[in-house]
């Protein structure tokens, strides 16, 4: 959209500006689940990828491996918090301006990470890495809402997390071949390589907010905040999502723990297991989908916590062995894939004129409960096979019994909406 005022030199009217976003709309590549896709990634190369090497990044670096899982939870704390700002600036700047310099930074710390030569600048490049790739998520939900809405973003969300579960496969794999046979230090020179990739794809997409740019107002940035936090449609299924992924966390940060340390595997056979568990994301991702015209939202997340909830407390019971973990652990990705993108497609729904600050407030949200979830393992403390499935527990609880009350809260919400 600056291309085309630079070019024709005169500043267009609103409707002019209109007509241009509304073109670029049209114009969107086919390839847009993937480059959208390709954003929400970025935090995968950056988290999951090293997991599986935690406790040879310890090694590395001298220092104890529960000293490395906590730069887990500051990417999550730290993208809770930049989401905030990110959220504002992006309903004010628009996407493009916002999107590049965060993709920078967010190579910017992936060598910083790889380059560490003590454990203070893993948690700088840690800090820089979280910043670029919560703008990359928030971005890529903002840039869905700007495009479609209701059962059209259900279906372009779900597309999203259909491409997107590759990603949980393939980055805990190249990592653990990484740092078999390169060192954990590949780990992040490869997301660094991987965020220069998406910067190239990105240039493909064109502006998608359909309103000009604007100075940033802070006060009505606050008022936006609390408008969205009082909605009962937004905060509702926001909440079932933090559970889900306090859940999931509370797993992924057990990993070395439990397969590396506990079993004996090699780093590079553990780095394979997300390939085998994120067949369940893919087969929930693709029902949500297929769904999503056919079936209430409400009753699709809670079948998905449902199924969560199962794979919890089946995790407590079964045998201490890789097959029996990987499967209960699929069945739980299951759950989870038919949820997450119903409860993204319903919190966003109500907020199309201000879905920067919905999604930063919805990845605000999220990555707390992932950092609660990471927490708990370590707050439950014992055995790391009981507290681990004692916190899945206790998240999909939550995540199911708030999912009893969505149906009341989507009814609320489009009495709400009705005129008078």
């Amino acid at each position: 959209m600056i291309l085309a005022v630079a070019a024709f030199g005169d500043r267009p009217s609103l409707v002019e500006r209109d007509d241009v976003v509304t073109d670029a709309i049209a114009t969107a590549p086919k390839a847009t689940p993937f480059l959208l896709a390709g954003l929400v990634a970025l935090g995968e190369f950056a988290v999951t990828a090293y997991i599986p090497a935690i406790t040879i990044i310890a090694d590395g670096l001298g220092v104890r491996t529960e000293i490395v899982q906590t730069t887990v939870s500051l990417g999550l704390v730290t993208g809770a918090l930049a989401g905030l700002v990110v959220g504002a600036i992006a309903d004010s700047m628009g996407r493009r301006q916002l999107l590049f310099p965060a993709l920078g930074l967010y190579i910017v710390g992936s060598i910083f990470a790889a380059a560490a030569p003590s454990i203070a600048w893993l948690f700088i490049g840690r800090v820089f890495q979280a910043v670029g790739a919560c703008a990359g998520i928030i971005l890529s939900r903002a840039i869905a809402r700007d495009l479609h809405s209701g059962s059209q973003l259900t279906r372009l969300l779900s597309a999203v997390t259909l491409v997107f579960s590759l990603a949980p496969a393939v980055a805990p794999l190249f990592g653990g071949l990484l740092a078999a046979w390169l060192g954990w230090r590949a780990i992040f020179a490869f997301a660094a390589s991987y965020g220069c990739v998406v910067f190239a794809g990105m240039l493909l997409l064109p502006e998608t907010k359909k309103t000009p740019a604007a100075p940033v107002n802070v006060k009505a940035v606050f008022a936006t905040y609390k408008n969205i936090l009082t909605s009962r449609s937004f905060v509702v299924p926001n909440l079932v999502a933090a559970a889900l992924i306090a859940s999931m966390f509370a797993f992924l940060v057990s990993v070395a723990p439990i397969f590396v340390k506990g079993l004996q595997l090699s780093p590079a056979l553990v780095g394979c297991f997300p390939a085998v568990a994120v067949c369940g994301t893919i087969l929930g991702a693709s029902l949500a989908r297929g769904t999503a015209t056919r079936v209430q939202p409400a009753t699709i997340v809670r079948v998905g916590s449902l199924i969560a909830l199962a794979s919890s407390v089946a995790m407590a019971w079964i045998p201490i062995s890789a097959p029996y973990l990987l499967g209960t652990i699929t069945f739980f990705c299951l759950g989870c894939g038919l949820a997450l993108p119903v409860t993204v497609s319903m919190a966003m729904t109500d907020f199309g004129d201000r879905a920067g600050a919905a999604s930063a407030l919805l990845g605000a949200i999220q990555s707390i409960g992932g950092t609660i979830g990471a927490s708990m393992v370590a707050l439950i403390g014992g055995s790391v096979y009981r507290a681990t499935p004692a916190a899945m527990i206790m998240g999909s609880v939550v995540a199911l019994t708030l999912s009893l009350s969505l149906r009341v809260v989507v009814a609320a919400s489009k009495y709400a909406r009705e005129p008078a």
